[in-house]
């Protein structure tokens, strides 16, 4: 392990009551550093993050929430405090700040090794709809912590510099995000959501769903939640076709009866999930061609996957604005 990571990984752990010899498993990405470590008769995993890539309030944000959610009955992997009790530590190392938080482990196996059909699919839609009927009643008691709306991670797709063979997708991104700005923001269509919602993020523990990583969690129409699970959905079934108005049936019927058991939307957003799975789509698009600068033998196997075709896809099932 590098120095500078187990530096970090043994400050955390102290901060949060964790024995540096107990670290179990690390795990590095491009802007946080994981370690888990065991916790009673489980385990919890202690993130750490550069100040750069987020800020100490825009992390803070995120547990508290998800405190929230988790005193409110959500199955969620719940915030652990640190010994000072609080919910987030910065840590100041080689004239660099981050910001460490601590999660609890949740039981079970990830979902995706559990079978996937329509009643998964009904459980994860009761359960985001839960989540968005208890999120309305949710208030930031500190402004300096509300996590960001999602016109913050539209803007800075918008802002990246595409060369001009691409100057027809940047338009149409530039049209998008300007129509679902248009849109009323009301307070039973408008809330926190996960922004995530997917098979990866769930484990499954005898019948009983545990959503983790909220790391992406931001102000948004409920309905984007929905376009993302369906998004995904789409894109890991092969029954899924994003060219079609209402994204992978086979994965909204059954979706949507379980969230109406939870929270009523009113059915006028359906009509908006295309627009919102083409955001999810085209900001995809437009980062991984930025990754790679165009040349698609530099990605990975699943972005190659995803960018083979994709322009046109984009284009020819653009909804009208």
């Amino acid at each position: 392990m590098e120095l500078l990571h187990r530096a970090l990984l043994d400050a955390g752990a102290g901060m949060f009551g964790l024995r540096n010899e107990e670290l179990e498993k690390t795990h590095a990405s491009e802007h946080s550093l994981i370690g888990s470590y065991p916790y009673g008769e489980g385990r919890v995993f202690l993130r750490i993050t550069e100040e750069s890539h987020k800020t100490y309030a825009h992390i803070l944000g995120e547990v508290q929430w998800v405190s929230f959610l988790a005193q409110e009955g959500l199955h969620v992997s719940s915030p652990v405090c640190s010994a000072q009790g609080r919910l987030a530590e910065q840590i100041s190392f080689q004239e660099r700040l981050y910001t460490a938080v601590c999660y609890e482990g949740v039981p079970g196996q990830p979902s995706g090794e559990c079978a996937a059909d329509e009643d998964l699919y009904k459980r994860m839609g009761a359960f985001m709809g839960r989540m968005h009927r208890i999120s309305k009643h949710y208030v930031h008691q500190d402004p300096s912590t509300k996590r960001p709306d999602w016109s913050v991670e539209a803007d800075r797709v918008q802002r990246i510099d595409l060369p001009s063979s691409e100057r027809d997708i940047a338009g149409l991104y530039c049209s998008l995000r300007r129509y679902i700005s248009s849109l009323p923001v009301t307070a039973d269509a408008y809330g926190l959501i996960h922004a995530d919602f997917h098979y990866g993020n769930f484990f499954v523990n005898e019948g009983r769903l545990y959503l983790i990583d909220f790391d992406a969690s931001r102000y948004s129409w409920f309905v984007d939640d929905i376009a993302v699970a369906a998004f995904f959905a789409g894109m890991m079934g092969e029954a899924g076709d994003l060219g079609t108005n209402m994204g992978p049936h086979w994965f909204l019927r059954p979706f949507l009866d379980g969230y109406r058991t939870e929270h009523d939307l009113d059915e006028r957003w359906l009509r908006e999930m295309p627009y919102f799975m083409k955001l999810r789509e085209m900001g995809r698009y437009i980062k991984l061609y930025q990754a790679c600068e165009g040349d698609l033998d530099r990605l990975h196997p699943w972005g190659r996957s995803f960018m083979t075709g994709r322009k046109a896809l984009i284009i020819g099932s653009f909804p009208e604005c």
